[in-house]
């Protein structure tokens, strides 16, 4: 039986055709992607399977869920045979920040599987578990904000698993999660789905790596359009466009082989002691680096355990000095929860600090209102890992690219700057009167890159800036901002989990572990010889496209 039947899917917004007359199909039993660029339709089509079209959006064709018809119906009035999990791109717009997630995972089930409270709490501790969250019977009782991104990201996972459904669509699970814990989670969708008492999946990602480490199946999108669709072993094998073969190119890059070879060639050929001075800390002209990161540390008051317990504390960073110079490339890296955001929040000045302090150019940096701060938020500007929590949604894209320019008192034509910055990331004009809620996660996550750099800031800080685009698009801004630091002299500091991004940007990586700077050293040094066990972990859990080079040729 089919969980899932699309049959000549249209979908139309605002007189424009998205959707344009796609089939496919997910078997009981069966893992299935959706791949291909931001833009090409892959969560349209996964909000319709839902129920959860834009009130204007006009569709056509059909949808069965278990031989049930739904297309233009709403999930809450679907039948029960009907019923989809989800797991949603965006965690942190996903959860409500105002309900512990003990409530949050107990309603599912309760609603759903009709459990008692008790027996519903104790599921929801063992959901918990199984997606990897830590100290699961504690980490329920906290709010989504006091959680990392990639924990936020789990939690949503165990939520579509407290559903009890006999479908899940999961829209880039991943791509918040650091490489150790994207494994774990991709085993965890392994072991609840495509079982015969388990959910068959609809998996939505730009990632071949991704896709090849858990689906059998796949569904090539471009433009709203089917571009090939099959097994993933002949998809790799013998891709039917030129489309997907650049998929499959881009995927291979994204992994970190290539960059270990480069620089093992790189290190061969180079004298002795060059490595050494790529890293080396440049200093303004008073001498002092950009930023000086001094004894810096952080812990936060975690929720007491009942009424009048005494107040516990969780340390987020210990006691941490980076020195980093004007217009250097860094990359901080680690698992979830190592303290990288924490440190980038210190830097940001959206935090104050427990101990030591943070120095721009000589000058402290504190927490305070943005008119104390404009000289500060004129020369660095922030990228933030969930853009669709930071745009306003019913704002224009030309308004939301204007905004920091007007605030921040930035003289010239505002208008010229706007089209310089959109068309950098590959937004063209006709972008400039959509609301950021038509957008999607990648064109989302451009905007706002856009956004940092319309100000012409002399330091990028970067959370996770290319976690939401398709891999052809990473690779474009990537190059972008490796130009803007080049060209412009703007120095960067990247957080992320994704060591080959880090690679093709970064001369040097910071490797962070509970809390705790474990390495911090010339990026090809540490990646062909990694000194701590952290960072190699780091380096074995980076998916492996599992085709062979030779396997892959460019069609036509």
């Amino acid at each position: 039986m089919q969980s899932l039947e699309v049959t000549d899917l249209k979908i139309t917004i605002r007189g424009r055709t998205i959707v344009k007359g796609i089939s496919f199909s997910v078997d009981q039993g069966q893992r299935v992607c959706l791949l291909g660029q931001s833009g090409s339709g892959k969560s349209l089509t996964a909000n319709a399977v839902l129920g959860n079209l834009p009130r204007n959006a006009v569709t056509e064709g059909s949808i069965r869920i278990n031989g049930v018809e739904v297309l233009g119906v709403p999930a809450p009035r679907r039948r029960n045979e009907a019923r989809v999990a989800m797991v949603f791109q965006d965690s942190a717009v996903a959860l409500n920040p105002l309900v512990r997630l003990r409530e949050q995972l107990i309603e599912p089930l309760r609603r759903h599987r009709k459990f008692s409270r008790s027996d519903a709490l104790a599921a929801a501790i063992e959901l918990a578990d199984s997606v990897g969250l830590p100290d699961p019977q504690n980490i329920v009782n906290r709010f989504s904000a006091e959680l990392s991104g990639g924990q936020r990201q789990r939690v949503c996972i165990a939520l579509a698993l407290a559903c009890n459904t006999r479908l899940m669509v999961a829209d880039e699970p991943t791509t918040a999660l650091d490489v150790v814990t994207q494994k774990k989670v991709l085993d965890v969708l392994k072991q609840y789905t495509a079982g015969a008492e388990t959910p068959a999946l609809l998996f939505i990602t730009h990632d071949f790596a991704v896709a090849s480490e858990l689906c059998s199946h796949a569904v090539v999108l471009k433009d709203g359009i089917i571009e090939d669709q099959g097994p993933l072993q002949r998809i790799f094998e013998k891709p039917a466009t030129p489309y997907t073969a650049e998929l499959i190119r881009a995927a291979r890059a994204a992994t970190i082989e290539p960059y270990v070879e480069k620089f093992r060639a790189e290190s061969a050929a180079a004298p002795a002691g060059r490595v050494a001075a790529a890293v080396e800390v440049l200093a303004g002209d008073d001498g002092k680096p950009f930023f000086d990161i001094a004894n810096v540390s952080r812990e936060y008051a975690m929720p007491r355990e009942r009424p009048f317990a005494a107040r516990t504390y969780k340390t987020a960073l210990e006691e941490t000095t980076v020195v980093i110079g004007r217009g250097e490339r860094v990359g901080i890296v680690g698992v979830s929860g190592s303290g990288k955001t924490t440190l980038l929040r210190l830097m940001l000045a959206l935090d104050t600090t427990d101990t030591g302090a943070v120095l721009c150019e000589g000058k402290p940096v504190h927490p305070g209102d943005v008119r104390k701060l404009k000289w500060y938020r004129r020369k660095v500007q922030y990228v933030p890992q969930d853009p669709a929590s930071t745009l306003d949604p019913l704002m224009t894209v030309q308004a939301l690219v204007r905004e920091p320019l007007v605030r921040l008192g930035v003289e010239g034509d505002h208008d010229a700057m706007i089209r310089e910055a959109l068309e950098s990331v590959n937004l063209d004009s006709k972008f400039l009167t959509r609301r950021a809620s038509e957008l999607s996660g990648g064109q989302a996550q451009r905007l706002a890159i856009a956004r940092a750099i319309a100000t012409r800031p002399d330091f990028l800080l970067a959370d996770e800036p290319v976690s939401g685009l398709d891999l052809p698009m990473r690779e474009a801004v990537v190059a972008l901002l490796k130009e803007i630091s080049e060209t412009r002299g703007t120095g960067i500091a990247v957080v992320s989990h994704d060591l080959s991004m880090v690679a093709s940007l970064c001369e040097r990586t910071v490797v962070m572990f509970s809390g705790a700077v474990v390495e911090d050293r010339p990026t090809r040094e540490l990646l062909l010889d990694p000194q701590h066990e952290r960072t190699q972990e780091l380096l074995d859990s980076i998916p492996d496209l599992h085709v062979a080079p030779d396997d892959v040729l460019p069609v036509g």
